[in-house]
């Protein structure tokens, strides 16, 4: 009879007891009785690796739950090359050249800017003039004085400057003259002041000129006397009038040289109204006698020139002071202040004298001098044939070293084919100021080829803010910087608050007075 099954529980396999271990502590289960698995008896079935517990779970703690460090990491997303450049954003290089004059801070770098002519030709521009456009007040004025006059000089240049503007009865620029030590010489109608004969024996007749170089030949004399007689009388000289003219400027020049003596326009009139009969035998026995008649009207032109519109300016030999400006000094400035507006006088002056340094320059070139002509509100000097013959002379800059700069108010009120349109479209520096007239903002921007949307820059800019294009680099944005000695001398304001110019200490001023 089978026995029947047992009620008694089945034996269990020996678990070790468990040893308390410190929160943090690995847990770890010894097993010491399992052994191999034996294959002949299931029952006894042991594993060969020993049994580890998982540690328990870290209590949460609320700061960590706070900023989010028990949330599930979110995925980045696969990008390009393409869409991850923003992340590297460009920056400007700064600039390495160190040679040159410093204009100010540049506003989207925050580097020093040099900006100076004589320095960028060659690698940034192919020529050396200048233009600076801008509204009344907007900084014009200090920033010619502090960088194409005072940090000029202190480069070892000459500069010469054509003071136009008046201040407390003087030209602006007299202050910094009389600061510096140079005279200033002034210009009056009448022989009160100082002369530029125009007939200056500096002025060439040939364009022959000693110790120059050869192919730098400015306006001579008979260009120049041509240009003012075309002013003066309204039209143009015809064949007849301007042989009769060069004739009679060879006969005084060359009766002036046999006297040791300057000749002068009046003399050239004279000649022109009471020929000598042989004045007319170089045209030759059939126009002998009708040539004495061709000079007479060029002849009352020019009588009048000297007895009333020129009297006193270029009607007689050249003062001391302006024959020696150039080697008593290195600022040479010429106060044109009180001449009229509504004559020849400022046209003719500001010519001649421009005229007059070219030809000496010419005459020095070989020496290599480098010199800054300003010339404060360039439109007077820009029309009739007297604005032609500026204009042929800025065409020789490179080889007389000679860099124009020249200053303009709104250039949407010159005519698109007016000499000072002209003027402006030779510079290979624009200095941008501020305007208010949408109308020069828009005709800047169309003249200069700048890019779209700078109108509106334009007409945001602060006083000392200005837009530079300077040859084939990209306009840039300048704050101008002057030290206190130079807020002192280039103050403009004083004539309006009635009060003398500030003597400031400490420190670089960004802005500008004028």
């Amino acid at each position: 009879m089978p026995t029947p099954p047992t009620t008694e529980p089945s034996a269990q396999p020996h678990r070790p007891a468990r040893r308390k271990l410190r929160r943090g502590h690995r847990k770890v289960l010894e097993d010491n009785t399992i052994g191999e698995r034996e294959s002949s008896s299931p029952g006894n079935v042991t594993s060969s690796a020993g049994g580890i517990e998982r540690r328990p779970a870290p209590r949460r703690r609320r700061i960590f739950d706070k900023y989010g460090w028990y949330e599930m990491r979110s995925e980045g997303a696969w990008s390009t090359t393409r869409q991850a450049e923003a992340w590297n954003l460009a920056t400007n290089r700064r600039r390495t050249r160190q040679d040159g004059v410093l204009a100010g801070l540049n506003t989207m770098t925050q580097t020093l800017e040099i900006v100076d002519a004589f320095a960028a030709y060659g690698t940034d521009t192919s020529g050396i003039n200048i233009v600076v456009i801008g509204d009344i007040g907007r900084g014009k004025s200090s920033w010619i004085k502090t960088v194409c006059v005072l940090r000029q000089l202190v480069a070892g240049r000459q500069v010469v400057v054509l003071d136009r503007k008046p201040q407390a009865g003087y030209g602006e620029y007299t202050p910094l003259a009389q600061g510096l030590g140079a005279e200033s010489i002034r210009f009056r109608i009448g022989g009160s002041g100082a002369c530029l004969n125009l007939l200056d024996p500096a002025i060439s007749r040939g364009g022959n000129h000693d110790h120059g170089l050869e192919g730098i030949v400015p306006a001579g004399q008979e260009a120049l006397v041509l240009a003012v007689l075309t002013d003066a009388m309204g039209r143009t000289l015809d064949e007849k009038e301007k042989a009769a003219v060069g004739a009679a400027l060879v006969a005084v020049n060359t009766a002036a040289q046999a006297a040791n003596t300057e000749p002068v326009i009046r003399d050239l009139a004279m000649r022109l109204l009471d020929p000598c009969p042989a004045d007319g035998t170089s045209f030759g026995s059939r126009w002998s006698q009708r040539a004495l008649e061709w000079g007479l009207e060029p002849g009352l032109a020019l009588a009048r020139l000297a007895d009333r519109d020129l009297r006193g300016l270029v009607d007689a030999p050249t003062s001391p002071a302006v024959r020696d400006a150039l080697e008593t000094h290195p600022l040479v400035h010429f106060d044109l202040s009180a001449l009229p507006t509504d004559g020849p006088a400022l046209r003719v002056v500001m010519t001649a004298i421009n005229t007059w340094l070219a030809n000496r320059l010419a005459a020095r070139s070989s020496r290599y001098q480098q010199t800054i002509l300003v010339v404060e509100e360039g439109w007077h000097v820009a029309g009739g044939s007297t604005g032609e013959v500026f204009r042929a002379n800025l065409k020789l800059s490179r080889g007389l070293g000679l860099s124009t700069v020249s200053a303009f108010h709104h250039p949407a009120d010159q005519p698109a084919e007016s000499p000072a349109r002209a003027l402006m479209g030779e510079a290979s520096i624009v200095v941008l100021f501020g305007q208010s007239r949408a109308d020069d903002a828009a005709e800047t921007v169309r003249l200069y080829r700048l890019p779209a949307g700078t109108e509106e820059t334009l007409m945001q800019l602060g006083r000392g803010q200005s837009l530079i294009k300077m040859g084939s680099r990209d306009p840039f944005l300048l704050s101008h910087i002057r030290s206190p000695w130079e807020i002192e001398l280039t103050d403009t304001d004083s004539p309006i608050t009635g009060r003398p110019r500030p003597g400031t200490g400490g420190g670089l001023v960004t802005g500008s007075t004028s």
